[in-house]
């Protein structure tokens, strides 16, 4: 097995981890443990060699959402960045890249090149273009749903137009410089736009997407989307007895979390 598979490998594990420790209503445990698995998704996808990452990036990008909307309880800013990377991951991943035009392509070429889902577990499950596409639209949702909720706002210019730039080296220099990238993610769509206005576009995109997708393959269930009042929805699983042990710590924003990103 090639020396990168052990990250995603670590991925999976540590989103089974996590996963356990929600539904025990341990968010702050569960929150830490898929910072870990967000990590191992984001070393996989850049040392993975240029093949098939799709199935990774759709994966890494579940990952990301389901770890925003746990932060999303207790820890605003920390949401944020996570929706911003699930955002640049389900993008990667969806084969449209957000284009309506190209979504009847993609369902119609979809059965002639099976994919198969990176699950938790011993699950397996196709992977179908629908599927793909419709987690790109959920972290628009999700990410609009977030924006105005973090604190400081980032101006325009900081952020990370997904695909731009020059490649990053391997080493650790060059997984710290990825990281940031993906966590100040924007849609090329919504470069140089204010929170307001990219919020916006999100859900407009969204909103485009889900219908193409009901009109090309109305019976294909998306899930529920957000109310736009809160942080509902798609994938998230509420734990049992979560808000009844009253708010979690979040884990510090010390040296250890931040080895919790780290490379491994």
């Amino acid at each position: 097995m090639p020396p990168v598979e052990k990250h995603l490998r670590r991925a999976l594990r540590f989103w089974e981890r996590g996963r356990g420790f929600e539904d025990q209503g341990q968010l702050a445990w569960a929150a830490r443990s898929y910072i870990r698995g967000l990590g191992s998704f984001l070393s996989y996808v850049k040392l993975a060699p240029d093949l098939q990452l799709a199935p990774a990036y759709h994966a890494f990008g579940t990952l990301g959402r389901e770890s925003a909307r746990v932060q999303a309880t207790w820890h605003q800013p920390a949401a944020l960045q996570h929706a911003r990377m699930a955002l640049a991951a389900s993008h990667l991943a969806d084969p449209t890249r957000g284009q309506i035009e190209l979504i009847e392509r993609a369902v119609r070429d979809g059965p002639g090149r099976p994919l198969g889902q990176i699950l938790p577990g011993a699950g397996t499950a196709p992977l179908s273009p629908e599927l793909r596409i419709a987690g790109a639209a959920d972290a628009r949702d999700l990410l609009a749903t977030l924006l105005g909720t973090g604190g400081r706002r980032r101006d325009p210019e900081e952020l990370w137009p997904i695909g731009s730039g020059v490649r990053l080296g391997s080493g650790p220099i060059g997984y710290w410089k990825e990281q940031n990238r993906f966590l100040r993610a924007t849609l090329p769509s919504c470069e140089g736009l204010d929170e307001p206005q990219e919020a916006t576009a999100l859900r407009s995109e969204a909103d485009a997407i889900h219908h193409e997708l009901r009109r090309l393959v109305p019976e294909f269930d998306p899930g529920p989307r957000p109310d736009r009042t809160g942080v509902s929805g798609r994938p998230y699983r509420r734990p049992p007895g979560a808000g009844r042990s009253g708010t979690p710590r979040p884990p510090g924003s010390t040296e250890r979390s931040r080895r919790a990103w780290g490379p491994e």
